[in-house]
Order: C-alpha cells, then sequence, then structure tokens
C-alpha cells in the first residue's frame, strides 16, 4: 500500500494542481465546478437520512431520579425527563426568541440570562443531576450576566452573523433536530453542505470585487468590525482569517484550480468554527 500510495503521488498532485478531484465512482480525478457540486449537494433530500439516525437520546423519568424542584425545567418549558437534546433544543428556541439582538429591553435580558442559567445546569449531566436531587442548593451562586449568557449562546451555537463564512455549527444542527439523533452519514452530508454553501458565499463575495475592488475592500472592513463586536468575534475572525490565507495560499499557484481552492477554503473555515 506504501509503494502504491508513493507512485500515485506525483499523479495525485499533478491533478490538484491543474483543478481536479478524485472520483470515486469514476475511479479517476475529474475537473472540479464548485457550481455543479453545490447543484449536487442542493439537490439531496435531507430527510432521506432521518431513517438511519437512531433513537433518540436517553432521559426517561423511570431512569432519572425524583425531581425535587422543576425551576430549570420551567425556564426551558420542558419536563423534568426531557432527553438532552430536548433541553439543547428549549434552549436555543427560548434564547433565539429572547436574545438582546433582537429584544433590547432589560427584562428580555433578564429573561435570557435565566435560560441560560438554566441550561448550564440542566446541560450538564452532572450538575442535572445534583440538581434533580437537591434542588437551586445544588447550584452555583450568582447567575449568569447578559453577556457571559451571549458567550455561552455563541459558544454552544455559533453567532448567525457568521453563517456566510463558517455555516451552521453541528450542534445547532443537531438542536433543531429535537430528540431525533443525527447518525454518522446525515452528519458527513450536513458538514460537506456546510463546506459547499461556505464556498459559494466566499465566491459570490469575491466575484462582487470585480471592478470595484477599493469599495469592496472598504465594504469587507465593515463587515468585518460589524462581526468583531459579538462575543468571541475577534478571536472568530482572526481563526478564520488564518485558514482563509493559509488555504488560498497552498492554492495561488493552481492555474485551473480556482473553484477546488474555494471549496477547499470552505472546508478549512467551517472546520475552524467546528
Amino acid at each position: 500500500a506504501v509503494v502504491v500510495g508513493a507512485v500515485n503521488t506525483p499523479s495525485a498532485i499533478a491533478a490538484s494542481v491543474a483543478g481536479k478531484e478524485w472520483s470515486a465512482e469514476a475511479a479517476r480525478y475529474v475537473d472540479y465546478r464548485l457550481d455543479e457540486d453545490a447543484a449536487r449537494v442542493r439537490a439531496v433530500d435531507i430527510s432521506s437520512f432521518a431513517g438511519g439516525g437512531g433513537g433518540g437520546e436517553g432521559g426517561s423519568s423511570s431512569s432519572r431520579p425524583p425531581c425535587v424542584d422543576t425551576a430549570l425545567y420551567d425556564e426551558l418549558g420542558v419536563a423534568p425527563d426531557a432527553s438532552a437534546a430536548q433541553i439543547r433544543r428549549a434552549y436555543y428556541t427560548r434564547s433565539l426568541l429572547l436574545h438582546p439582538d433582537k429584544n433590547p429591553g432589560a427584562d428580555a435580558a433578564e429573561a435570557f440570562s435565566r435560560v441560560a442559567e438554566a441550561y448550564q445546569v440542566l446541560g450538564d449531566a452532572d450538575a442535572r443531576l445534583n440538581y434533580d436531587r437537591s434542588g437551586a442548593k445544588a447550584t452555583r451562586d450568582g447567575g449568569v450576566s447578559a453577556d457571559s449568557a451571549v458567550g455561552l449562546f455563541q459558544t454552544v451555537f455559533g453567532s448567525a452573523d457568521f453563517d456566510p463564512l463558517v455555516g451552521k455549527f453541528p450542534l445547532l444542527e443537531q438542536a433543531l433536530q429535537g430528540s431525533r439523533e443525527i447518525g454518522s452519514a446525515e452528519a458527513a452530508f450536513r458538514q460537506r453542505r456546510r463546506e459547499t454553501e461556505v464556498a459559494v458565499a466566499l465566491a459570490e463575495r469575491l466575484d462582487a470585487a470585480a471592478g470595484r475592488e477599493e469599495a469592496w475592500c472598504e465594504d469587507q472592513a465593515r463587515f468585518a468590525e460589524g462581526l468583531s463586536q459579538s462575543a468571541f468575534g475577534l478571536r472568530l475572525l482572526h481563526a478564520i482569517g488564518r485558514c482563509y490565507t493559509s488555504y488560498a495560499s497552498a492554492a495561488a499557484f493552481s492555474a485551473g484550480g480556482a473553484a477546488a481552492a474555494l471549496s477547499l477554503v470552505g472546508g478549512a473555515a467551517a472546520a475552524a468554527a467546528a
């Protein structure tokens, strides 16, 4: 296998330079076209994976101790026997409804913080078990500040503002499925779709620079400045930038590999935020 790999390496490098990708179906290198790849990905019915994801997560009332306090469950709007997936989904739904970006009022910010505090406990298996047995006295004192609540939400699910650059975080994809677990085949396809959509968004962003480079650079600077204002935004921007720069430089010498390079960059950016 090592000898075969060594023999095939030069042809693989040459194909990569020419902007080709390996096709398992054709058993050869073929020209890569981002638009065609995106069309193939978008044509897939994601519901076709639903049957292979396995059952929902455990957490029935028969397998959990009696709950002495339901306040945190009530905050998320779930039952004490809710599965971990149901709790994640409830946290996302409630947080999105109360997010300070959409609700600037003090009452909404306080409610948003309470939801984050509830998830900090119920989203951790050990902390949840302690809470079920001992109630509020088993939780940490002081609550969760508004800034910390926003940071927690973006750490778990990412910021929608970053979707064009990194796509939706895998945890968010899972949360949106409720109690249904995403199987490995579906997860792999969702990641491929995420990378492809990010590459398409990047291609469209770059196309907009044609004939207006100076104005385009100013637009991107404003876009980046806006992203940097979100929690962990600056750190995430730097991580994405490093990936973009690294992969773009590696593919720059390719005369025919622009589309393939965009796909690589899209995948790298998605991976940076995974």
